[in-house]
């Protein structure tokens, strides 16, 4: 599970729980990768098909999270293979990941402390 926390409390929500009743109910509780591949599988995890996290805004995140039309219920099996295919959860990936949040938070923290980005405190007339 990711370890965004927007993302956990959507998960964590009554609208999660409803989509996914939904999603179960459509897929008569099967996997639907499994299905369409002619097996029959018991479907356990509700799988975003688009990941709510590449969303740009928080409105945008719940708008992915909460679509049916954009989840899948799929076996174990059928979950750990989408992720792989995707390289969601690769060494790579994960590396990449880590650089952009400590990106992000370099920028954040050179914007916040000198107001202009560029990572240098302005020195005023006191010595500082």
């Amino acid at each position: 599970m990711s370890r965004d926390k927007r993302y956990q409390q959507l998960l964590n929500a009554k609208e999660w729980q409803h989509v996914k009743r939904i999603v179960w109910q459509r897929a008569n509780g099967l996997c639907e990768r499994c299905k369409s591949e002619g097996h029959i599988t018991p479907g356990v995890d509700c799988h975003h098909i688009v990941p709510v996290e590449s969303a740009k805004s928080q409105q945008e995140m719940e708008q992915l999270a909460y679509n049916p039309d954009n989840c899948r219920l799929l076996c174990i099996a059928c979950h750990v293979k989408t992720h792989k295919e995707m390289n969601s959860h690769t060494a790579e990936t994960v590396k990449e990941r880590r650089i952009t949040r400590q990106n992000r938070w370099e920028q954040y923290m050179r914007q916040r402390f000198t107001g202009n980005g560029s990572g240098h405190r302005e020195s005023d007339d006191t010595g500082g």
